[in-house]
């Protein structure tokens, strides 16, 4: 006798909490954005992530309007992600680099929603969803049951805390013997992050290939960087560190212009090498408060510096060579793009960007200013202030 679509809930639920770990190859297809990654997980959060596919439109697109997107998708094929329940390690085998960041940084192809490896969402399957079941079938060799899902309510508030679906529905396809689930297909609402990354009616499809479940050591969520590798380590530090954490100078008086600016948060990301001779820093800038209000929007700016080129610096100084005007900042050479022009016509009619940028190196140390909502003239103001101390 076939079992009803809360009897395979209820088994998928059970299923889930006695689970201690797995390890599978994922697919994500949402339209034009597609990834394939091979994922360790282990409760309660650690994870391992390694691509082997990844493409990202939104990403390509932000690259050319910003430059700053830190990791494209054929840079993270072949990266090792190692998130240990506190901070991430990024190794890049190619380039013998390792990179350790707080927090969970696994860089995700559907931004703004946990795809990497979930399956928490089994726990509450008979509270949290209307169930049908739909019919038997086959995915790779493994017999299975598809039950149809959808939120009994779009949102809940509770006296602590707040909780929306962001599906409108779903299908479940459940492994017959182990519960697990091989193939999700949701249908997100319009509020939901994912509703912008695909066009509307666009399925969001995971498929979970081979899983092995209760295998996974805790050994593969400790990384040691190999000898010889290089290793960096990323953390927020406040202005008043800065002199004292940098491995070069930052002049931030020099950047004098219309408008006078300060670092936003008093806060800055830096990543330094363990030698704490090599590294870069990236600062968000903005009008100080005492600014005179103007009818425009204030003008943003993004200042990239450092004695070691990044990933994303590396890229960004390699498209000012290629797109970008040389300009003289004084004596010392830069490079002038105009990114919004670039974009232009992919973007709808009156939503028009406004972003600028200049790179120079001047000794060991590289430079990159980007503007939004700022002019030209401005812009080269600004970072002739900042160059001009290096001379």
């Amino acid at each position: 006798m076939s079992k009803s679509a809360v009897e395979l809930a209820r088994a998928a639920m059970s299923a889930y909490e006695e689970l201690d770990s797995f390890e599978v190859t994922q697919k994500i297809n949402a339209g034009k954005i597609s990834a394939e990654a091979h994922i360790r997980y282990k409760k309660p959060g650690k994870m391992t992530v390694e691509y082997r596919a990844y493409q990202d439109p939104l990403s390509e697109f932000e690259e050319k309007l910003a430059g700053g997107v830190e990791f494209i998708g054929n840079e993270l094929i072949g990266m090792q992600l190692i998130y240990d329940g506190h901070g991430t390690w990024i190794y890049d085998a190619g380039n013998n680099v390792a990179l350790y960041k707080p927090g969970k940084k696994l860089y995700p192809p559907l931004r703004g929603s946990s795809s990497l490896g979930e399956i928490g969402f089994l726990r509450g399957l008979t509270s949290d969803f209307l169930l049908r079941y739909e019919e038997a079938e086959a995915i790779a060799g493994r017999d299975a049951h598809r039950v149809g899902l959808k939120p009994k309510v779009s949102h809940r508030s509770l006296l602590l805390k707040e909780e929306s679906f962001p599906i409108k529905r779903a299908t479940l396809v459940l492994d017959a013997e182990t519960s697990f689930p091989l193939k999700i297909s949701c249908y997100p609402t319009q509020r939901s992050p994912m509703a912008y990354l695909v066009a509307p009616g666009t399925p969001v499809v995971i498929e979970y290939v081979n899983p092995q479940l209760n295998k996974v050591d805790d050994q593969r969520f400790s990384f040691t960087p190999p000898k010889g590798t290089r290793v960096f380590r990323e953390q927020v530090i406040g202005k008043d560190k800065l002199d004292e954490l940098l491995p070069f100078d930052l002049p931030l008086e020099a950047l004098e212009g219309d408008e006078k600016y300060d670092l936003y948060s008093d806060r800055a990301v830096l990543t330094v090498n363990e030698e704490k001779d090599r590294g870069y820093v990236l600062l968000t800038l903005v009008p100080r408060q005492e600014n005179e209000e103007k009818e425009h929007a204030p003008a943003v700016l993004s200042l990239c510096v450092g004695n070691y080129l990044s990933r994303n610096m590396n890229r960004r100084r390699a498209f000012l060579s290629e797109q970008g005007e040389k300009l003289m900042l004084g004596k010392v050479t830069a490079q002038f793009l105009d990114r919004g022009a670039l974009v232009e016509d992919q973007l709808p009619t009156g939503m028009k960007r406004k972003i600028m940028e200049l790179g120079w190196k001047k000794g060991e140390t590289y430079w990159f200013l980007l503007a939004e909502e700022l002019d030209k003239e401005s812009l080269v103001k600004y970072a002739q202030g900042l160059a001009k101390t290096e001379e």
